[in-house]
């Protein structure tokens, strides 16, 4: 954006101001991006929850109901701004706004698209994991500053959902930095990029020769590779979610995703049957709004960031046949990656909502035994695999300390040998971990039972 602000203003105006504008540009646009698909997917879910429920859902504000988000959002906008008279009136206020802003942060390091990045930040991963670690922050000072026993067992619910999923989710995301080598998003599509499962190992087979840039992209660093350019076959589906590693850290990341969002069947901390409408209970109005809105837009980042670190972000086939191409196609394949990444994220919405319509809400206790008797040990035995992928796929003998030898392997079989080690820990290690976790059956428990009984 700064670039292209230089070539249209020139000289007319001084650098600082040029830079200044291209950010405040690039912000305006990432957040009515963002605003927008939040009142789809309001729609989106209401719609598809009532075809699962065989009920309508909205239909009479526009076709199809289209322009029920923006009867809802006039309807905020006038509605009156209740606070109890014996709330925290300031903790009160803030509350949604610290609930808010931190989400809104974390769209500022996602690639939306091929060179379509609002910022290149080196520890984005962690910048991620810190900001929407805030939000919590907002939650507590809801229920605490409403003065109200419902709006407090919701708010202490949630934080203690938000930081028993945090610590699965940052684990899963561990596997991508160990993967990457490195903690930046921007780096993560171009990583993936290739055949699925092999990645892009499978190279021209002629090195000499220029082969079809339609099938062919210049790749500098794979798995197996010396960081070295080499033509490979690229297809734009080298996901990691192909790989054992990147399929167990995908599933292990968008539970706890599920958790953070509120999403069924983790929404305990609003449970309207129990607490009524949880931390939100004592607001009404735009206060409300930006409650909904900060759940929603955490959905969407959350979505953006599980699809940009395992599903190939804005990667898909046809992109870096066009980037190849040069000239104006390149902002043609911009525009087609941007397609991608927003449909990988409707599809996971979509998940998320079809979860919705099919599970129960879990009870308090099941909740904390799923992430820490669970996610988490699936998350910590996917790091060893990780581990041991980089290890198959990248070390020389020398790193090996002469336990094995792959030197003399090609980078496609370091690959498939990496895959086959780590689908077999990961299947052994999951089994394992849901047999100790079984329910005892009903004649196990009258035995036990019965022996605790004097």
């Amino acid at each position: 954006m700064t670039d292209l602000l230089r070539s249209w203003i020139g000289g007319a105006l001084p650098d600082w101001l040029i830079v200044l504008i291209a950010y405040l540009l690039v912000t305006i646009i990432v957040l009515f991006y963002a605003v927008g698909n939040f009142i789809m997917m309001v729609w989106a879910e209401r719609r598809v929850v009532a075809r699962m429920q065989d009920r309508l859902g909205p239909n009479r504000v526009g076709p199809a109901g289209l322009l029920q988000p923006i009867a809802d959002a006039v309807k905020m906008f006038t509605k009156e701004d209740i606070v109890p008279r014996s709330a925290d009136h300031w903790v009160h206020l803030l509350a949604p706004i610290v609930s808010l802003a931190p989400v809104a942060m974390m769209l500022a390091v996602i690639p939306w698209g091929r060179g379509w990045e609002p910022i290149d930040l080196h520890v984005a991963l962690l910048y991620i994991v810190a900001v929407s670690a805030v939000s919590g922050v907002g939650l507590m000072m809801a229920g605490w500053g409403s003065n109200n026993k419902f709006a407090l067992l919701g708010a202490m619910r949630a934080v203690a959902q938000l930081v028993s999923y945090e610590i699965p989710a940052v684990t899963a995301l561990l596997t991508v930095v160990i993967l990457a080598g490195g903690m930046s998003l921007l780096e993560l599509p171009y990583m993936q990029a290739g055949v699925p499962i092999m990645g892009a190992t499978i190279l021209c087979g002629d090195p000499e020769a220029a082969c079809s840039p339609l099938w062919y992209s210049t790749i500098t660093s794979f798995p197996g590779s010396p960081n070295e350019p080499v033509q490979a076959l690229d297809l734009g589906l080298g996901w990691w979610v192909f790989t054992p590693v990147g399929f167990l850290g995908f599933l292990v990341f968008f539970i706890a995703a599920l958790a953070e969002g509120e999403r069924t069947p983790f929404d305990i901390p609003e449970a309207d049957s129990e607490i009524v409408a949880g931390y939100m209970t004592e607001y009404s109005g735009m206060k409300f709004a930006t409650f909904y809105i900060a759940q929603y837009i955490l959905n969407f980042a959350l979505s953006a960031l599980a699809a940009t670190a395992f599903l190939g972000g804005w990667q898909g086939p046809g992109v870096a046949a066009l980037a190849n191409m040069g000239g104006p196609w390149v902002h043609v394949a911009a525009a087609l990656s941007a397609f991608y990444l927003l449909a990988k994220i409707w599809v996971l919405f979509f998940v998320m909502i079809w979860l919705r319509g099919a599970f129960p809400r879990l009870r308090v206790d099941q909740l904390m035994d799923f992430a820490w008797k669970l996610l988490l040990p699936l998350a910590l035995v996917n790091i060893v695999s990780a581990s041991l992928m980089v290890g198959l796929t990248q070390w020389t003998s020398a790193q090996w300390s002469g336990l094995i030898s792959l030197d003399g392997f090609a980078a496609w079989q370091r690959q498939l040998i990496a895959v086959l080690v780590t689908a077999i820990i990961n299947i052994a290690a999951a089994y394992w971990i849901l047999s100790i976790n079984q329910r005892p059956t009903q004649e196990e428990w009258i035995e036990e039972e019965l022996a605790i009984a004097p």
